[in-house]
């Protein structure tokens, strides 16, 4: 019996790493895809940029130690949140660097015409946000960012507030950004007010699909 429950949770363990992988890999799509349009970015993006301009480094170098700092203050106020989705979510600047090179090689993305920009946004806001959302419902740890909100809406004990301490999280960045004169256009501005209830909307509907369920049902073991 216990050979047979041990092989389930290896499964199930096996099962939530791959879903971690996954959204993080579709995370970075649309993160790309946003930055292609160049009609402004997730707000730590957006951040991030600014500061990585600043300092004359690439983005994704700067998005690693960022990552390494937020990671270090996730250790101090809720460390339960840190997993091999923190581990992971490191690579995402350096993969959305490759990956935007690559998408500016293609025919179609050389074009660079309004119509295909505001294209490439609105599906990158939805791919970086389900991809935002499946890691998270995997439950394998956080990215630094994303564990703000999260951290800040447990420890307060309001969990439905969620949606909007990310609005005021998100706020704070893109005030950052403009500050050090970063990617902002119109783009930024909608991820302010639909970034956290986006994440919130699948988050909740992907939960109920068996595969998740299978992943919650570990949990509360």
């Amino acid at each position: 019996m216990k050979q047979i429950e041990a092989a389930n949770n290896k499964s199930n363990i096996f099962l939530r790493i791959i879903i971690t992988i996954t959204g993080i890999s579709i995370l970075s799509v649309g993160l790309t895809f946003m930055r292609y349009a160049v009609l402004g970015v997730d707000p730590i993006v957006c951040l991030n940029i600014g500061i990585a301009k600043q300092l004359g480094i690439s983005f994704g170098l700067w998005q690693l130690i960022f990552c390494v700092v937020l990671t270090f203050c996730m250790f101090i106020f809720d460390k339960s949140k840190i997993g091999f989705g923190t581990i992971y979510v490191l690579v995402v600047g350096y993969k959305s660097d490759v990956l935007l090179w690559l998408l500016e090689k293609i025919p179609v993305f050389e074009m660079f015409s309004i119509q295909t920009r505001i294209i490439s946004f609105a599906a990158g806001l939805i791919i970086l946000y389900f991809g935002a959302a499946a890691y998270i419902e995997a439950n394998l740890g956080l990215s630094p960012y994303d564990s703000i909100a999260i951290i800040i809406s447990e420890k307060i004990k309001k969990l439905n507030w969620f949606r909007w301490i990310r609005v005021g999280t998100d706020a704070l960045c893109v005030l950052g950004g403009f500050l050090l004169k970063s990617d902002i256009g119109i783009g930024t501005l909608i991820t302010v007010l639909i970034g956290g209830p986006l994440i919130a909307f699948f988050r909740k509907h992907i939960s109920r699909l068996n595969i998740f369920k299978a992943v919650k049902t570990e949990n509360s073991e």
